[in-house]
């Protein structure tokens, strides 16, 4: 006799697996003590974040280049032009500085093929600001690349900053040292330049004496 399967309790199964909602983080809700609705709330909102994050991305992506471009337009204009148009469309000068070079270093990092480009549109302001601002130079290559692709880029910045910092005290110190010891041997000089002038003037004195 053929072995009768139970259909009904398989397809319930397959219904159940169907209908499990799963984590897109492999985040594992058991161990943070949340199951039932409100693991599927939390498993819904992190597609909702993930979704719109992507979404900001893009535009933060099409904002940058729109007024970058815009820029590059109004350069050959006269100056301020360019400052007048973003403030009739709402938009104020930090605001526009930040997405220009946002879109810049965007640009530098495509064009040389380090690292994934779009990363860059995840930085912050003030990361932005030290990248491509008075002292980018003091960043190297491989500096740059190691904040912009590091989990926390402001974290990366603040430590390799701090490294800087360590370095240039190192070097002030040294240069003291330097400069004390310069000072000393400098000061033997003198001192020996003024007992020379000593001998020398007594000579003199000497010689005048001879000639009375």
């Amino acid at each position: 006799m053929a072995k009768k399967f139970n259909l009904k309790i398989n397809n319930q199964k397959e219904l159940q697996t169907l209908a499990r909602v799963e984590s897109i983080y492999n985040i594992n809700y058991d161990e943070l003590n949340i199951d039932g609705k409100e693991k599927e709330e939390l498993i819904k909102y992190e597609n909702d974040i993930t979704f719109h994050r992507e979404k900001s991305m893009q535009h933060i992506f099409k904002f940058s280049r729109a007024i970058y471009e815009a820029n590059q337009i109004f350069a050959k204009k006269g100056v301020g032009t360019f400052n007048i148009w973003i403030e009739k469309i709402g938009i104020d000068r930090d605001s526009a500085n930040i997405a220009i070079r946002k879109y810049k270093l965007y640009l530098e990092t495509e064009n040389r093929g380090l690292i994934e480009p779009k990363k860059v549109l995840t930085l912050t302001n003030r990361t932005i600001k030290a990248l491509t601002g008075q002292k980018k130079s003091e960043f190297s290559e491989a500096e740059v690349i190691e904040v912009i692709t590091a989990e926390n880029s402001s974290e990366k910045l603040k430590e390799i900053e701090e490294r800087k910092e360590i370095v240039k005290l190192k070097n002030t110190n040294e240069k003291k040292a330097f400069l004390l010891r310069e000072k000393i041997r400098r000061q033997h000089q003198i001192n020996k330049l003024k007992e020379e002038i000593r001998v020398i003037e007594n000579e003199l004195q000497e010689i005048k004496k001879s000639e009375r």
